[in-house]
């Protein structure tokens, strides 16, 4: 029988070439010579099992558990990394969790607090672990459990820097933010309200720089955690001063969390009032199914089943649209509206009348005004308008109803907008709609679009359209198809909708020819 030495010998060799051959000669030497294995033979067994093509995890955390040092240990926890974290799916993450989570107690983490030069793959890997148990259904109480045995002293406090190819350089948060974000939401959650705001507070004082709105989130919970705790003076004060702040004057999700605070306060007017802000400051209607969910509760409150109706109609046709599946909570609105679920509305649709509806809400009888836009700051998203009266209004370019991609030649649009006062008493233009472009402007650039719009009037050589951000054009009899032409008085009537091409553009006006008629 080979001596140990020679074993060894030869195991270390076959590291590089047959790594699972040197594995299998070290397991020999674990198994035939116990007493002498010693942690530079663990430290090399580890290292082989990191290029296997198998590893046999529990043999690894056994000799990494009886020579706890530190390179030992450094290099079992990147082991772990590299077997049950590195390029797994979030269910293969959680299927290792045990061995990922005795981490924090075999190899612990690294104190990254004033150098974050070198990774520490305990720290990457319980945070790995986080994001699994965050996707989908947050589980809070995983959460706390981990973090709870972190020590967010030890914490990297910089930002991070992620590279992509179409969006070149990003910043991240850093692992001192991710903590406390991840900690606080799940604190929040789990009812643990004088925690979440000492925590909260903790963070707002050490994180060097927010990511993400979490400066918010924290002001937020905090808020949230006094109401749970019966403070709802205090409560409502911190709302305010959030709102009336300029970071979170605009957040939707500020007014959202705003209205279910009041909504269980059965205080539904008011309740009322902030879902309805934050339905107009929302982004993408899938991301604010449950905003939908809480304005239809408030809605049947307020007896109006009417609009309750079709916000039913919009969470099931998002649900079919994302295909997600059903939640109790939304069958019991379904079943008492009596929403027949195979022949809904496109999402498009229902939201195209909820905006109209959303905006007579906040606006109410409150009359619009024209303006010139007669600047635009270099950085594209805020300018100046000029009203009718010779006022300067400002305004911002997410308040445009149409969405744009750019507003950096629109000095000369005429638009309309409600005029309202902003969170520092200025006055500011909100749900914007342009009503004439400059007719100088992107000539070329408009011949040749197929665009949609509206009948204005019918004369008697054609018809007049009504062209969102531009002036109206003419659709010529001329330009008509046999079958339309000889009856197109009868066909065209006034608010109808039509898809129509532009043929030409002139001092004197737009030149149209006809496509199609639109179904809505």
């Amino acid at each position: 029988m080979e001596s140990k030495r020679e074993l060894e010998t030869k195991a270390k060799n076959f590291i590089s070439t047959s790594p699972d051959d040197a594995l299998k000669i070290f397991q020999d030497i674990w198994e035939n010579f116990p007493e002498e294995f010693n942690e530079w033979d663990t430290f090399f067994a580890l290292k082989t099992m990191r290029v296997t093509s198998t590893s046999n995890l529990i043999w690894a955390k056994e000799i990494a558990t009886k020579y706890p040092k530190d390179k030992v240990c450094n290099i079992y926890a990147w082991l772990i990394f590299d077997k049950c974290v590195k390029g797994r799916t979030r269910n293969e993450i959680i299927d290792n969790e045990n061995f990922i989570s005795e981490l924090l107690e075999l190899c612990p983490p690294k104190d990254l607090s004033c150098n974050d030069e070198f990774p520490c793959p305990t720290t990457i890997s319980i945070f790995k672990l986080c994001d699994a148990h965050s996707e989908n259904l947050f589980n809070a109480r995983k959460i706390n459990s981990i973090l709870n045995n972190l020590n967010y002293n030890l914490l990297s406090n910089k930002s991070k820097t992620m590279n992509t190819q179409v969006h070149g350089d990003g910043e991240l948060s850093s692992d001192l933010e991710k903590y406390f974000s991840l900690q606080t939401k799940a604190l929040l959650k789990l009812g643990e309200y004088k925690s979440c705001i000492e925590l909260c507070q903790i963070g707002l004082e050490k994180i060097a720089k927010f990511h993400n709105n979490n400066d918010l989130w924290f002001k937020m919970r905090i808020a949230l955690s006094e109401d749970k705790l019966g403070n709802h003076e205090k409560s409502e004060n911190l709302f305010s001063e959030l709102l009336n702040s300029r970071a979170g004057n605009d957040k939707w999700f500020l007014y959202r969390d705003i209205a279910e605070v009041y909504y269980e306060q059965r205080d539904y007017l008011k309740a009322w009032k902030f879902a309805v802000d934050a339905a107009l400051y929302g982004n993408e209607p899938h991301f604010l199914i449950g905003l939908y969910l809480l304005q239809a509760r408030l809605l049947f409150k307020l007896e109006r089943s009417t609009e309750g109706k079709t916000l039913a109609e919009l969470i099931s046709s998002i649900l079919k649209e994302q295909v997600w599946k059903d939640k109790e909570e939304y069958n019991k609105l379904f079943k008492y509206y009596s929403i027949c679920r195979e022949n809904i509305r496109p999402v498009n649709e229902i939201i195209k009348e909820m905006n109209e509806f959303w905006s007579k809400e906040r606006y109410g009888t409150k009359d619009k005004v024209e303006g010139v836009i007669i600047s635009v700051h270099k950085n594209g998203k805020v300018g100046r308008i000029k009203d009718v009266n010779g006022s300067v209004i400002d305004f911002h370019k997410k308040d445009f109803i149409k969405k744009l991609k750019s507003i950096d030649n629109f000095i000369g649009v005429k638009v309309e907008f409600y005029q309202m006062v902003s969170f520092d008493g200025k006055n500011i233009a909100e749900c914007i709609s342009i009503l004439e472009l400059p007719i100088s402007q992107n000539n070329d650039a408009l011949i040749g679009k197929i665009i949609e719009g509206t009948v204005k009037n019918v004369v008697e050589f054609g018809i007049f359209i009504r062209i969102q951000g531009a002036k109206d054009g003419l659709l010529h009899k001329n330009n008509l198809p046999k079958d339309l032409k000889e009856n197109f008085k009868e066909q065209f009537l006034p608010n109808k909708k039509v898809k129509v091409k532009i043929e030409k553009v002139t001092d004197k006006g737009i030149q149209l020819s006809y496509v199609d008629f639109l179904k809505y």
